[in-house]
């Protein structure tokens, strides 16, 4: 395996647990943080690296109840999460890194953005939101409600009946079993679910109190919404960009996971903000 190729992991610890981080790649290169979706993990990139691996060394981890970090039953936070984060680049040597954040990793992005900011060389989100909406948040208590109450079995179809959009699915149809047969593996160890959604809810409950420490920052920002996101609304990641001073763009026929559905355009824009926003 060449340097560029060369995989490199381990373990830090936030808030006194274990997170797990890898590095693909060990060059010069500008370094690439993407941050997981909430039932994801450092695994799930896999498929994705072709696209980058070229330009970029890039820094994937686990959150917890995550692949393999630790999975405790007890509350969980967006603020540990940032600052496991912060404590990986340091273990690497990378002063800064540019950070791509898409729906559940958009939200911890943010939190990044708040309390590491000198850690970000850029941001590129997608499927997010900076404002306590109600439509979002009665999603997530539906969401919680039926993690706790309600056949497990059931709730991929509702999930993905909202992160998809009409085109990806007629044309799709395996790739969303898959997405669902996926979900499902979650079945007995539901908890992990409910304690990363109480985190994301915590979170929104109180994104208006700390609204001001978000804006105003010079930091390179990206926000690359689905015309048809039915989860987070394109109007709200509109509005979330023109708050943090960010470019923002909309992609036609394409919902809440514009990585996955649009993969080449996802990467095409990413490469092409980190270029544009990279000292000549």
């Amino acid at each position: 395996m060449s340097d560029e190729l060369a995989v490199t992991s381990g373990n830090v610890q936030a808030d006194g647990y274990q997170y797990y981080w890898e590095r693909r790649g060990l060059t010069d290169r500008p370094v690439l943080v993407l941050l997981n979706g909430m039932a994801s993990s450092t695994a799930s990139w896999n498929k994705y690296m072709p696209y980058l691996q070229n330009d970029f060394d890039v820094v994937l981890y686990d959150y917890l109840g995550q692949g393999k970090s630790e999975a405790p039953d007890v509350p969980y936070s967006l603020e540990p999460f940032t600052d496991a984060l912060d404590a990986i680049l340091e273990v690497n040597g990378v002063d800064q890194a540019w950070v791509v954040g898409a729906s559940y990793g958009g939200f911890v992005a943010l939190e990044m953005l708040r309390l590491h900011p000198e850690r970000i060389r850029g941001l590129f989100l997608s499927g997010v939101l900076l404002e306590r909406a109600r439509l979002f948040e009665m999603y997530l208590d539906l969401s919680l409600r039926w993690y706790r109450e309600l056949p497990f079995d059931v709730y991929p179809e509702y999930l993905y009946e909202k992160m998809f959009s009409e085109k990806y699915v007629r044309a799709h149809e395996d790739a969303v079993e898959a997405a669902k047969h996926h979900m499902l593996g979650f079945k007995d160890k539901v908890y992990r679910l409910i304690r990363l959604m109480d985190a994301q809810r915590d979170w929104l409950l109180a994104v208006d109190e700390h609204r001001s420490e978000y804006v105003g920052m010079d930091i390179p920002m990206y926000v690359l919404a689905g015309a048809q996101d039915r989860l987070i609304p394109p109007w709200f990641q509109e509005a979330a960009a023109s708050a943090l001073g960010a470019t923002f763009e909309t992609v036609p026929e394409c919902a809440h996971s514009v990585y996955l559905e649009q993969t080449d355009l996802f990467f095409d824009r990413l490469r092409n903000f980190a270029r544009v926003q990279s000292p000549q």
